[in-house]
């Protein structure tokens, strides 16, 4: 993943720059490990780009993640089921309608922001190190209701 998919706030750009499917695929992977709580992580998306979000769910199963597949959300929607159930994290597929650009935003378990000043840099280290070591078991996936 380049350094300029990475925003102050979230991760952003086109397949063109870099955001591709394993590009995403990657960043759950790296989600999954960097989250400092055990738990299920949600995933929340516009349809247009559920290509991602399933390859960000991939990732997140591989490494052991239960993932709560939230269907067509935004961020409000991801930081309040966050707080009402209790999860990880939350990853939000969405788009930039000003720059043209797909967004993943990342989350914690108390609903806060993953930024580059608390710990988006240390997700793309991560990412660029590729030094993945699947889980056991893959995790679950549901769907929110």
């Amino acid at each position: 993943m380049s350094e300029e998919l990475i925003s102050k706030y979230d991760i952003r750009g086109t397949e063109e720059t870099g955001l591709t499917v394993e590009c995403a695929w990657n960043v759950g992977k790296a989600l999954a490990d960097w989250l400092p709580t055990t738990g299920s992580v949600a995933v929340m998306y516009l349809p247009a780009h559920e290509s991602l979000a399933r390859a960000i769910v991939e990732g997140l199963r591989l490494q052991g993640r239960n993932v709560v597949d939230g269907g067509n959300g935004d961020k409000e929607a991801a930081v309040a089921y966050i707080k009402t159930s209790g999860l990880s994290g939350a990853a939000v597929v969405g788009f930039d309608e000003l720059e043209k650009m797909v967004t993943i935003e990342l989350y914690r378990d108390d609903g806060k922001l993953i930024d580059s000043d608390s710990g988006l840099k240390e997700i793309h280290e991560l990412v660029q190190a590729g030094n993945f070591v699947p889980a056991a078991a893959k995790g679950e996936l549901t769907h929110l209701a």
